[in-house]
């Protein structure tokens, strides 16, 4: 089957989302399907880096990468404003079209092809529940007014025309049906785990990037997403300041820099605690060795719909301490006490108590329930699995009553 997915971005461009996009098309390519993507130049979130506009083959997967810009005023319809050059594309033969992420010129185009071919479309969205509410609540100003008005008659029409959209978290998918009246909607836990990727990991590697980072013998807390608000790097320099008064731990902070502004101020946040607080960057076999050596991973997110480093933090055996902000985490696998501890949101104090605990306590069980959990559901192979039964309903019809994945 020939598939075609759309998106702003692909690795090496680093996010939840991108990770996804990549792990999906590169399996759904090693079952024996002919997987295109078609994405921007754009190599960082915050659009300052790109890479060769071509059609590469990358892991099974054609990757068709085309030249585009930001536009240089402030958008209300959109966070970042991309001219998606790879537009043509979308009249490409195609069995299954995919548009990841909304609302956008390509979603706009994707529908429009859908609708004259009748070529099956579905939409896949990161969108939170909390921040969907926001966008409708049109509060702060004549943008936001703006841009509600755009989701609630322009976007709205334009998901109910696709055959299924996908959301990331119950909680997302129960918004996208309640706010937005949609009927098209099912739910889908995109992030998984390599398991191989993280059973070769060496010795060697291990002690390379210890060596590098010059983190000696410590033990780790690492937190492992991209420096930019949302991810709450700030509040976990905050906690640990106190707890690095005592020896033998190091906080790690490896994550790529999508807010230049707010990865200056958390590194002058950190600045007192001098080598006690490590920064990144590191590429992803040195991350993958990093998880290997965490005692704890942190995700004190500010919002985010599943947190994947979670995953990967639990597959490793570390202790996972996330905020209740993250809504996969509250509302489907995270059961606090029972395979991680669950914090407030932007509680510092909270945070702060939960990684003390997890310093001065192994909870083993704490954490040999978390990697259980992530084998049983949250490996590439099973996520894709219930992906594939989801395109296989929407290339039905999609008419099939609602199945939460």
């Amino acid at each position: 089957m020939k598939i075609r997915t759309f998106s702003y971005f692909y690795p090496p461009c680093v996010g939840g989302g991108e990770v996804i996009l990549q792990h999906q098309a590169e399996e759904l390519a090693r079952r024996g399907h002919d997987v295109h993507v078609h994405t921007t130049t754009y190599t960082n979130l915050n659009l300052a880096e790109q890479t060769a506009a071509g059609t590469t083959v990358e892991g099974g997967v054609t990757v068709h990468r085309h030249a585009s810009f930001a536009l240089p005023f402030k958008n209300p319809f959109e966070q970042d404003a991309v001219t998606p050059g790879f537009l043509r594309d979308v009249v490409a033969d195609a069995d299954l079209l995919v548009c990841m992420g909304f609302p956008s010129l390509h979603l706009d185009a994707l529908v429009a092809r859908s609708r004259l071919t009748g070529t099956p479309l579905v939409v896949q969205n990161y969108v939170t529940a909390a921040f969907l509410d926001e966008i409708l609540a049109g509060e702060g100003g004549l943008n936001k007014r703006v841009r509600s008005a755009y989701w609630r008659h322009w976007t709205r029409p334009a998901l109910r025309r696709a055959r299924m959209v996908i959301a990331d978290s119950p909680g997302a998918g129960a918004a996208l049906k309640e706010r937005l009246g949609l009927d098209n909607v099912r739910v889908h836990i995109g992030m998984a785990v390599d398991p191989g990727e993280f059973e070769s990991v060496t010795d060697a590697a291990r002690t390379a990037i210890r060596a590098r980072l010059r983190l000696g013998g410590d033990r780790i807390v690492l937190a492992p997403s991209r420096l930019s608000r949302q991810k709450g790097a700030d509040l976990m320099v905050r906690a640990m300041a106190p707890l690095l008064a005592e020896p033998g731990w190091r906080l790690v902070i490896p994550g790529a820099v999508n807010e230049p502004e707010f990865a200056a101020e958390v590194r002058a946040l950190a600045a007192p605690l001098g080598r006690r607080v490590v920064f990144g960057p590191v590429s992803r076999p040195e991350l993958v060795a990093l998880f290997q050596e965490a005692d704890i991973v942190c995700l004190p997110s500010r919002g985010e719909t599943v947190g994947g480093v979670v995953f990967e933090g639990m597959y490793s055996g570390a202790l996972a301490i996330v905020s209740d902000a993250v809504e996969a985490a509250r509302e489907d696998y995270l059961c606090h006490e029972r395979n991680g501890l669950l914090v407030p949101a932007e509680d510092v104090d909270a945070l702060r108590a939960a990684i003390a605990r997890g310093m001065r306590e192994e909870l083993a069980p704490v954490r040999a329930a978390g990697r259980r959990m992530v084998e049983m559901r949250f490996t590439w192979t099973k996520s894709v699995d219930r992906l594939w039964a989801l395109y296989e309903e929407a290339l039905r019809g999609g008419k099939e009553p609602h199945r939460a994945s």
